[in-house]
């Protein structure tokens, strides 16, 4: 008999609000250092699978809610040919998956639909696939106990809802922020593709620079962030309201939980929306000082008690599924225009030393949203600190003015490369992490006058 699974806390949300100009699909990759084999890429992505029963789903819709229901179809690996982060609709395309494993010389790229996993479970997949495709490369790997091998049982604790399992009825609720900050201005791109810019810093060196200003890596990138989008040219002019990023939460570093599903919470830094006339030591002490007070246990209990008491609600359960998405979307897009911009940053990818040095760099992309839209995804290996933008708008000059910020402030190099735009508008790192080429579409001409980002060396 075939299993099913209730969607958890966190996930509820996303079969209500995606569409097509609204996708929740983020995607995690990984660069090698040699070109990816399509057929054994196949077969450890068929190897792989059976490890997470979680990610081996197909959506299904009840009378009062979604659920996910086991998916028995054939895994099919598929070449790299579309704008990253396109909506996954759980149709043919995917066998009905929730998820995509696409490769494009050099990357191993997951797509997941949000409903499945958060960016912690999905890199859980992502290093047991590239695991078992190296090793039937023929590469010596050791898993050196870090890396899930599909050989193993799925524990218990890894299906687990972690907001119901680390719900504390006796926690205070905590107020969701609904003000409205700042938003993201831009001409949207007709197509509707993500534009995608990497920049590469060292980790190390980096870390330390953070350190010595009195912060995280997550901390000091806000703040540049933050000053970015109050500097950019194509920002100016909007600043009633103030600049907010939203930077996700693993939950699992303050609650004991092995789920590989998503457990996750979103804070907010709030800044002034004139960021960019503000001294930047004082803007990342700031932040430093909000995540201080926001991320601690307490606080993040009072958020899970406030999402479970929702759930919970006997009005809220009685409700059929197609009323509770239109009152799920109204609450999300208010929500949402209480953010300018989300920034999540996985750390560093923990990796047996005999798979690092086959694996050059790893990313994180973020999904557009259906408005003008930036996010940032960041995440680090062999030293190698990756940034990632995703957006969905002709100008790209807060990207642009980012990089120079962060060249200024830290003196450090930063290797830039990108999806571009059109036809022939890729941009490599020496020919590593290039982007397919995708169709030419009827681009107008402001939308020719993009800016092209160089190289930030000293």
């Amino acid at each position: 008999m075939k299993r099913w699974y209730k969607l958890d806390n966190t996930a509820k949300l996303y079969p209500a609000v995606m569409k097509k100009t609204n996708a929740c699909v983020f995607r995690v990759s990984a660069v090698l250092a040699e070109n990816i084999d399509p057929a054994t890429l196949q077969r450890a992505a068929e190897t792989t699978i059976s490890r997470f029963p979680t990610m081996a789903v197909k959506l299904k819709t009840g009378v009062f809610w979604a659920y996910l229901y086991e998916n028995t179809n054939p895994l099919v690996v598929q070449a790299e040919a579309t704008y990253p982060c396109m909506p996954i609709m759980g149709d043919k395309e995917t066998n009905e998956y929730l998820f995509k494993i696409m490769y494009f010389k050099r990357r191993i790229s997951l797509e997941c639909f949000h409903a499945i996993t958060d960016g912690t479970g999905a890199m859980e997949f992502l290093k047991s696939l590239v695991y078992q495709y190296l090793l039937l490369m023929g590469k010596d790997v050791r898993d050196d106990g870090l890396i899930l091998l599909p050989e193993g049982v799925p524990q218990k604790e890894e299906e687990e809802d972690g907001c119901l399992k680390y719900h504390d009825e006796h926690a205070r609720t905590s107020k969701v922020e609904m003000r409205k900050a700042r938003a993201i201005q831009g001409t949207l791109l007709k197509n509707r593709g993500t534009h995608v810019v990497h920049g590469v810093i060292p980790s190390s060196a980096f870390k330390e620079h953070a350190r010595r200003h009195g912060t995280t890596v997550t901390g000091y990138l806000a703040a540049v962030f933050a000053q970015a989008i109050s500097l950019a040219d194509s920002q100016q002019g909007y600043d009633k309201y103030p600049i907010q990023i939203g930077i996700p939460v693993n939950l699992r570093k303050f609650f004991p939980s092995k789920t590989l599903r998503n457990f996750v919470s979103q804070v907010s830094v709030n800044l002034p929306a004139s960021s960019g006339q503000q001294d930047f030591g004082d803007m990342v002490e700031s932040v430093t000082a909000q995540m201080e007070a926001t991320l601690t246990q307490e606080n993040l209990s009072a958020r899970i008690a406030t999402y479970v008491s929702y759930e919970k609600m006997l009005g809220v359960r009685l409700i059929p599924w197609f009323l509770k998405k239109a009152v799920i979307s109204f609450i999300s897009q208010r929500a949402n225009n209480a953010v300018t911009s989300v920034m999540t940053n996985l750390g560093c990818i923990k990796l047996p030393p005999s798979m690092e040095k086959h694996i050059l760099m790893m990313e994180v992309l973020l999904p557009s949203q259906e408005a003008a839209s930036i996010s940032c995804g960041v995440c680090s290996v062999n030293d190698k600190l990756n940034i990632s933008f995703t957006g969905n708008t002709v100008e790209s000059d807060v990207v642009r003015r980012f990089f120079e910020l962060l060249h200024e402030l830290t003196e450090l190099d930063i290797d830039v490369y990108s999806n571009g735009w059109i036809e022939n508008d890729t941009v490599s790192m020496n020919g590593i992490g290039s982007y397919p080429v995708y169709p030419a579409q009827p681009f107008g001409r402001k939308e020719r006058n993009r800016v092209i980002l160089p190289y930030f060396h000293s």
